[in-house]
Parts: structure tokens; sequence; C-alpha cells
């Protein structure tokens, strides 16, 4: 098959994909993350040359066949950027308890719903307040600051990733295109400030100008491997997507579940108040044990249960050199697509008794038949050597984000929305909707909120 220019085998079965990550030493995913990165983020053709010289790979083993080593080494030295702040215990709960913060804050002055009950659209509104939480706790709170990253402009942006993806020209994407410049003048915007008023020498885990350290570390790596400030921005603005484009997305569709099951709601809301407490975080009104919360079994299984019905990652490989699949030869030089959500409705491994594979169902993931489900059969943040790196911050997110609102808000659905406002006839479906990652919603769930007392 082909993706624009680039012929691919196509993989599929779990079983399958599992010889795919246990392959990782033969593989590599760089010319995928160089495409998105010069197609969708704008990273100029010159940058993305200079960081496609590094064919040595992102791992410890070094595979480079022209001889770079060191510095040189970019994807790697970027990889243990990455493992330092976003796998690493004490990186992941700093980096929680920051956006639990920031969200309260968001949460305690958001006026729907604080006086008399509002109708609002729920994706739209987290769109608005997590949006403007995760980023701050990510970037800092600059880019925000006078109207230079607005939350609509972002998910324009976002809506418009597939297409930049496939490249296509302005005049047939005028909206996407202008939304992508206008989301990438404004990390520049903040790059230049983050660089003027941060002091070279900081050692802070958060501070305003860069935000966390992850994204300082990763600035200084990428100036010393010789990137432009151009080039730069480009590549800060693909990690504030890459939050927000799955995070948001996938808070939504468990809230969305939650209060069209009003039972479901009043349980996960019973299950999530063992996890809260009030006000010792800095200034906060909530704040949450989340080593208690990332432990509820109830909120757990929907959390599991919505990647597995929302999520599909295209996972899109190089092959250094021959490999053999189910009996088959795959040639070097071409590339592997494998899509990972046929396995996560295969009725083989999912269905139960009134409750088929396509469907969601809140304790799927409390069976006990569920210990005996492969990573083939169940990979929402890929696998390898390049699995998602961010995957235990973002389950924290989503997770403290359902419980803050679900304790926050009474929620009570009144319809299923299209993004307009205008009313529509179901909810989010998978039918041209894009997989990148967590499913883009084409639907939203107009919901009356109001305000619950807290202490």
């Amino acid at each position: 098959m082909r993706l624009g220019p680039i012929s691919m085998y196509l993989v599929m079965g779990a079983s399958n994909i599992q010889a795919i990550f246990r392959q990782s030493s033969s593989l590599s995913f760089e010319f995928m993350q160089l495409r998105i990165a010069h197609k969708v983020k704008g990273l100029p053709a010159s940058d993305a040359a200079l960081l496609g010289m590094d064919d040595s790979g992102a791992g410890t083993l070094n595979q480079s066949e022209t001889g770079v080593v060191g510095k040189g080494r970019i994807w790697h030295v970027l990889h243990g950027i990455y493992l330092k702040n976003l796998t690493e215990k004490s990186a992941v709960d700093f980096l929680t308890a920051k956006f639990v913060f920031e969200f309260s804050e968001q949460l305690k002055t958001c006026p729907e719903g604080a006086s008399a009950p509002a109708i609002v659209g729920l994706y739209d509104f987290l769109q608005t307040y997590q949006f403007a939480a995760s980023t701050i706790t990510l970037v800092g709170p600059r880019i925000l600051q006078k109207g230079s990253l607005e939350a609509k402009t972002f998910w324009d942006y976002d809506a418009a990733f597939m297409t930049l993806m496939q490249g296509l020209p302005k005049l047939v994407c005028r909206k996407g295109w202008a939304a992508r410049d206008r989301t990438l003048e404004a990390t520049k915007d903040w790059l230049a400030a983050a660089t003027a008023g941060c002091p070279p020498d900081s050692d802070a885990d958060w501070e305003e100008n860069f935000g966390h350290r992850l994204v300082r570390e990763r600035n200084a790596a990428l100036v010393d491997y010789g990137i432009s400030f151009e080039g730069r921005a480009a590549m800060h603005m693909g990690l504030i997507w890459a939050i927000n484009a799955n995070a948001v997305p996938m808070t939504a569709y468990m809230l969305f579940e939650m209060v069209r099951d009003p039972q479901l709601l009043s349980r996960i809301r019973a299950e999530v108040k063992t996890a809260m407490v009030v006000g010792t975080n800095m200034t906060s009104v909530l704040d949450i044990d989340i080593t208690k919360l990332a432990a509820l079994p109830l909120l757990n299984s929907v959390y599991n249960e919505c990647l597995r019905l929302r999520s599909s990652i295209p996972i899109s490989r190089r092959l250094r050199q021959d490999i053999e699949i189910d009996g088959y030869t795959l040639k070097k030089d071409n590339f592997i697509l494998a899509p990972s959500w046929l396995s996560h409705i295969d009725e083989a491994v999912w269905a139960f008794p009134g409750h088929p594979a396509r469907d969601f169902w809140a304790e799927r993931f409390l069976q006990p038949e569920m210990r005996k489900v492969k990573l083939g059969d169940y990979c929402p943040y890929g696998g390898g050597s390049v699995i998602c790196p961010g995957r235990f911050f973002a389950k924290h997110e989503i997770l403290a984000a359902v419980a803050m609102m679900v304790t926050t808000f009474d929620m009570e659905f009144v319809r299923w929305s299209r993004f307009d406002g205008s009313p529509a006839s179901r909810g989010p479906g998978m039918e041209g909707a894009e997989c990148r990652g967590v499913v883009s919603l084409d639907r939203d769930a107009t919901v009356k909120i109001q305000k619950r007392k807290l202490v």
C-alpha cells in the first residue's frame, strides 16, 4: 500500500504486531517523526535534513551506517531527555501535581455553572480549561498570555493534522494552514521570550519561562545540535500538540460515557472521592492522592475501555534490515504500517456475553480474562523501543481531569451535538475519524453543569 509517496507493508494481527515490537532493533521510527515535523509542524527543510543525518536510532545501541556518534546522535539524546522527565516516578509525580494545581485553578475561576446551571459542550469546555492547564504545566503560562495562543486556533490546527500530514497545498486547506501558521507564530513569540527570560543556569523543575525542565533541556539539546530558532519552535509546538491532542479528547470520551449513564457517573464519583483531598496542593481547592487514584478499579477499567475503543496508533516503522514476520520476508529500506485498532475490536479477544467487542462496557477490564490479553491485542501507546514515553503522565492527567470534573460539577446529559452547537443524532463515531493516537472526535455532548460544594 502507499501513504502519499511512501510504499508500505500492511501488517495485521496481534501476533504480527508483537513481532514488530520484538524486532525493534531492526526497525526505525525517525522517518515518520521527521515527516510529521516537516509537514504538520512546519519544521524547515534545512532542519529536517540536519535531523535526518542521524541514522543511529533512539536506543542505546548505535545503529548508524554513516559513522554518527556522540552529540550527533540527536534522537538518542532526545529519547534520554524524555525517559528522564516523563518516565521516572519523581518526574511524573511532579508533572501530575502541577497539572492538578493548574486545572484546579481553571475550574475554580471558570464562570460556567458557578451561580446557576449552565449548558455547555463538554468537549468544548475541556478544550478551553484542560488545554490551558496542560499547556501551562508543560511550557508555562506566557504562551497563553496576551492572546498569543488561543485555544480555538490550536484546535483548528489539530483538526487539520491529517490534511497537513498528506501534504495538501494551502489552496485546498486554507483554514488548516492558517491555524498551523498562527500556532507556530505564537510558539515563536513564546520561545523568544522564554529564551530571553530564563536564567541560563536554571535547574528548576518548573519555571514560568520554559515551564517544565523537559522543555528547557530539550531546547538546549536542539540548540547544541544546530537546529534553528524556527525549527525549535516547530518541535516545541509538536510537544504541546502531542499532550493536548491525546489527553483532552480521551478525558472527553471518558466523561461522555459517564454523563450518558448516571449510575456509572455516581459510581465513579463515589470511587474517586476516596482519592480526593482538600487544599494541600499549594492554594488549590482540590488535591488528589494520585497513587490511590491510579489504582481505583472502576476508573481504570473505564480508562482502558475508552483507550481500547478510541485509540488507533498507526504503528509505522522503516526496515533497517530484512526481517521475517509470519513466514513473509519484509525487505530492508521498505516501510511497515500496522493499525492497532483492528486488534482492539477482535471479537475472539474482547467479546463477552451481552457485550460485543465494539460496544463500550465499563467493567470489561475488571474481568479475570483480561489478564490474558497480549500486547499485540492492546497497544494504545504503541510498543517496542519507541513506546510513547509520555504514557504515564498522560494517564495521570486524564484520570486526574476526570476525577476533578466529576467532583467539581453535577453533570446531566442533554443531547449529542455538532461542533457548531446544532443537535446531532449520534455521538462520536469512527466514520471519517482521524486515527493518529486518540481518535479525533466528530461530535460533542451538550450537558447541563453546576458546581458542587467541595468543602
